[in-house]
């Protein structure tokens, strides 16, 4: 229903279209202004219907992805650069496609594609970004999400920094996670995967006040996820907190029971009995 609504109204915005350039052309020739003005306007406002139109075939496409239709998926973002080849949104999208059905090389060339046409777009970049880090691309990655900042207009820059943070731990740079991740919590406390992996250095390096403040902050949040309560029981055996160690073992079993966290848990006391 909702893919028919839009051709319905891109179709009357047309026809729309077509008189008010007549009609603008008539009333520029009399009053001696340029009719080029009123043609390059009605260029404009067409290019805007189908940049709308490009954008909505984009989320339908998403969606289809999300739920396995593959070739739906394709043929709507297919459509979707038809409509605005010039998009960066669109190429992004495609890139996105691409990579989930494994054509990494010519995801890279929609990501590049994208980058190209609009050079201060943070979400683009942050995209690239974190295609390049699944890549393993660590240092090109590191670099594409510091363009993504580069975009004063970009509102997500958490976002940006905690796939910052993300891909630093993949790449064993933890002390450039630990930073970025922390600037990722300061500019949304609610993120809460950024919490948690900054919970998971601070075990490591035995920060245990500030991992016990992060999962503090965590529960404020969000709701108690198996890593989260993971991380809780091995802060708890840290600091030698039998009573905490047991409840968080008793949520992580009634909540959790059949996650890999749990099944962590187990082998852990299995190895400690």
């Amino acid at each position: 229903m909702r893919k028919a609504n839009q051709y319905v109204i891109i179709g009357c915005s047309l026809v729309a279209l077509c008189s008010c350039v007549k009609s603008s052309d008539k009333s520029a020739a009399e009053n001696g202004q340029s009719l080029a003005t009123a043609s390059n306007l009605s260029r404009e406002r067409v290019g805007s219907d189908y940049q709308r139109a490009a954008l909505t075939n984009v989320e339908l496409g998403l969606g289809y992805l999300s739920q396995g239709q593959v070739a739906r998926a394709k043929t709507k973002l297919t459509h979707a650069i038809k409509l605005a080849p010039k998009s960066a949104e669109t190429h992004s999208a495609m890139a996105y496609f691409l990579e989930m059905v494994s054509d990494f090389k010519e995801a890279e060339r929609e990501h590049k594609k994208a980058v190209s046409l609009r050079l201060s777009n943070g979400a683009v970049y942050n995209n690239y970004g974190a295609f390049l880090c699944r890549r393993n691309r660590y240092k090109e990655a590191d670099q594409a999400f510091h363009q993504a900042l580069e975009d004063k207009d970009y509102a997500r820059t958490a976002e940006v920094y905690e796939n910052a943070g993300l891909c630093a731990i993949k790449s064993t740079d933890l002390d450039a996670a630990a930073s970025y991740l922390a600037t990722a919590i300061q500019r949304d406390p609610n993120r809460g995967t950024a919490i948690l992996e900054l919970v998971a250095l601070d075990l490591k390096q035995e920060k245990f006040n500030h991992a016990k403040a992060l999962l503090a902050q965590y529960k404020n949040v969000a709701q108690p996820s198996a890593r989260s309560l993971w991380l809780g029981i091995q802060l708890a055996k840290a600091s030698n907190d039998e009573n905490a160690m047991a409840s968080q073992a008793l949520l992580l079993k009634n909540l959790f029971e059949d996650s890999p966290e749990y099944q962590l848990y187990l082998e852990s006391e299995k190895n400690n009995s």
